[in-house]
């Protein structure tokens, strides 16, 4: 949906929802820790943030705080975020990686 980069972070929102109708609500799970975003000018790697309690940055966390919990209904979409370190103000793009899901490249 949205990548922004309000001062030294780079926040990014997608949507999930499931390709049939209909289905009812469907759960899928997948670690924090193998979500990143790439500076495509560098190739640096940078992993979600962790806030002052050692908290993931992301939503919506599963009750462990270790996966993010994407729920589904009908095909309508879940909303999901993370806060990531900004690249350098002078890196252009970005690439996203999720598990499951093909890159966002650029």
């Amino acid at each position: 949906m949205k990548a922004k980069v309000t001062g030294n972070v780079l926040t990014v929102e997608l949507s999930y929802r499931t390709p049939d109708q209909g289905t009812g609500w469907q759960s899928y799970y997948f670690d924090v820790n193998e979500v990143s975003v790439i500076d495509d000018a560098t190739s640096q790697r940078y992993g979600v943030l962790k806030d002052n309690a050692e908290a993931w940055m992301a939503s919506p966390l599963d009750n462990d705080g270790k996966r993010i919990r994407v729920q589904t209904n009908d095909g309508k979409p879940s909303v999901v975020w993370f806060k990531f370190p900004a690249p350098p103000a002078t890196s252009q793009t970005v690439s996203i990686n999720i598990p499951e899901v093909s890159p966002f490249d650029g």
